[in-house]
């Protein structure tokens, strides 16, 4: 088990009139291997929860345990080198958080912290930097600052990739892109997680990324988790989804519409391409049972 969450609440401001209650009594299990998403209005308590994964956010006294890649998050004296650099997190805008003078410095931050090498330290950056499809030797002595956005937004996932991390968590990793840039960036985290890390944690506002890349969805509101489903199980639910205020990918959308309108196509369909497949298959054989009534 990669992730273990048990009993986790969360009170930001206790026994103050600022109280706010972020998290009751969560409980989660992620796998390893799972490319597990997080959805949920704003304010439901996913930033909360996934910032307790590398104890930017410490859990409280007495309000549940994390374990994760066997640490114990609940220790007093928690080994922050040890989780941070089994646990990568990815901000929403992450290269608003570029600093140093050059790529390559700035992308070996944190490998730095983890006391390595130098010669370990440069095999890793350079590692990072082609793994976020960036040309090393092109783009290491330049300035961040000089750079475009998209390759400032790689740099920036590159310098956590540079630490290694078995478990990369993701915060609206494609916000503020265009169509294109989106579908750059989800298909970067892909390969990423093919390449280096097997668990991916991943809040999203964007249906249709999530149940593209997701194995399980998780829907939180205020501050609970009300369910853990896989992509179509979660979005052919309807009462759910009417419930929570929970859109549907467009081709889930479409799906539905042709299934009210007689066709034979599964309503949990999530893909975009799988759904154009299933339209084929029917139109083809609508054809066929035509050409065969006409012989008849």
């Amino acid at each position: 088990m990669s992730i273990i969450i048990k009993n986790l609440s969360y009170t930001y401001n206790p026994k103050s009139i600022f109280e706010k209650v972020a998290l009751k009594n969560i409980n989660l299990q992620i796998e390893n291997g799972d490319f597990f998403g997080i959805i949920g209005h704003t304010g439901s308590g996913k930033s909360t929860l996934i910032n307790h994964l590398n104890a930017l956010t410490r859990i409280q006294k007495g309000s549940g345990e994390i374990i994760i890649q066997g640490i114990d998050l609940t220790q007093k004296k928690l080994d922050f080198r040890r989780l941070r650099s089994e646990v990568g997190m990815v901000f929403q805008y992450p290269e608003y958080q570029l600093f140093d003078e050059t790529v390559a410095k700035d992308v070996g931050f944190g490998a730095r912290n983890l006391k390595l090498d130098k010669k370990e330290i440069e095999w890793r950056v350079k590692e990072a930097i082609e793994l976020v499809g960036l040309n090393y030797e092109e783009i290491k002595d330049r300035s961040p600052f000089e750079i475009s956005g998209g390759q400032k937004r790689r740099a920036a996932i590159a310098g956590v990739l540079a630490m290694r991390p078995k478990i990369l968590i993701l915060d609206e990793p494609t916000a503020g892109l265009d169509p294109r840039g989106k579908k750059e960036i989800l298909d970067l985290v892909q390969n990423i997680k093919e390449k280096m890390c097997r668990t991916i944690v991943m809040i999203s506002h964007n249906m249709d990324e999530i149940a593209r890349v997701a194995n399980k969805i998780a829907v939180m509101h205020k501050g609970e988790i009300v369910c853990v489903k896989p992509p179509k199980e979660l979005f052919s639910e309807r009462e759910i989804l009417k419930k929570y205020n929970i859109s549907m990918p467009q081709a889930t959308l479409l799906a539905n519409e042709l299934a009210d309108k007689g066709f034979e196509i599964d309503r949990g369909i999530v893909d975009e391409e799988e759904l154009i497949e299933k339209i084929t298959n029917y139109s083809g054989q609508i054809a066929n049972d035509e050409e065969i009534n006409l012989n008849l």
